[in-house]
């Protein structure tokens, strides 16, 4: 069994971290597979003699990374899958992404508003600052596990509807339903981040804990703008694949 580190110390670790550590890499490395249940509260408290408070918050911490997940009286169980790729070649949107590979796309938290571009956002896309758009917030989540929080900016032509329950799913099916079009050119950055106060609130992790971030503007078949976003991927979830090939005479 695993020991604790009981001294204390500023580098020392809390116990109920150690004890998520322990858990989370069993689950990483493949010795405890989704559905398995792990032990209860009382089991951890008596396996590694620590408070029932400290075993709670263990347990509590890998639920909010979205490593296990509790249900009243069944138990705690693994509900984490191994990281998602996406393929740069095709334009798509996080749902189709996610039904693609067989995850169970969702949103835990959406909000819609209109905004005026701050200097910060138009110096990432290149554009001028103080135009006002539609402003979309929402976390994205697959098989209910929060994967990337989204700040998207959309030209006032979309119409948008300032219901937030009516923009929950894809945003960009619904353009094509209003005739706004499809994104069929983008651009895209991508890079590597820690996260500020907003997204590690959004997402559920440490200030420490990277994220991918990935700036995309979009464009239709008409080379009409349609989306300038922001999205902050959790760097433990998520990766990207670009497949190349070298032209030979």
């Amino acid at each position: 069994m695993e020991q604790l580190h009981q001294e204390k110390g500023s580098k020392t670790k809390a116990l109920y971290l150690q004890i998520k550590e322990i858990y989370r890499k069993k689950i990483l490395n493949g010795a405890l597979q989704l559905g398995d249940k792990i032990e209860s509260e009382l089991e951890i408290q008596k396996k590694y003699n620590v408070s029932r408070i400290t075993a709670r918050q263990a347990i509590l911490d890998l639920e909010k990374e979205g490593m296990v997940k509790r249900g009243r009286g069944k138990g705690t169980f693994v509900i984490w899958r191994p990281g998602i790729e996406e393929d740069l070649m095709h334009v798509s949107s996080f749902t189709q992404e996610m039904e693609a590979i067989g995850r169970v796309p969702g949103t835990s938290f959406v909000s819609i508003t209109k905004e005026r571009l701050d200097a910060k956002t138009a110096r990432e896309f290149d554009t001028d600052e103080d135009q006002l758009m539609y402003c979309v917030r929402r976390v994205r989540t697959a098989d209910d596990v929060k994967i990337v929080y989204m700040i998207s900016y959309y030209p006032l032509s979309t119409n948008l509807p300032m219901n937030p329950n009516l923009i929950n799913g894809s945003i960009y099916e619904f353009l094509d339903y209003t005739g706004s079009g499809i994104p069929t050119h983008i651009k895209e950055k991508i890079r590597a981040e820690l996260p500020n106060d907003e997204i590690v609130e959004a997402l559920n992790i440490s200030k420490t804990q990277p994220v991918l971030f990935r700036s995309r503007i979009s464009y239709s078949e008409e080379h009409k703008l349609l989306e300038l976003s922001k999205c902050y991927f959790r760097g433990d979830l998520y990766a990207y694949t670009i497949t190349t090939s070298s032209d030979k005479d």
